[in-house]
């Protein structure tokens, strides 16, 4: 690995790669840096985890619909 701004832009891909929110062929040639460099086969590994451990974790609470129709009037009411 060259240097830390280099690590921050693969960083990027890989979360953008995670996202899906790249094209074929670069997440062909993230996972091609992936298969090169163990540390950056971590970074996805870790992430990856993260991700899992967030969505199986995370709880939204539930909202009923007259408090959404309480925050849509008092924004009308306001503009």
């Amino acid at each position: 690995m060259r240097g830390p701004n280099d690590y921050q832009e693969f960083r990027k891909k890989v979360d953008m790669m995670l996202d899906k929110a790249l094209s074929k062929e670069a997440e062909e040639e993230v996972m091609k840096k992936i298969q090169e460099n163990p540390e950056y086969e971590s970074l996805l590994k870790n992430e990856r985890n993260f991700r899992d451990f967030v969505r199986g974790n995370v709880v939204r609470p539930k909202v009923t619909p007259e408090f959404i129709q309480s925050i849509k009037d008092k924004v009308r009411f306001r503009h």
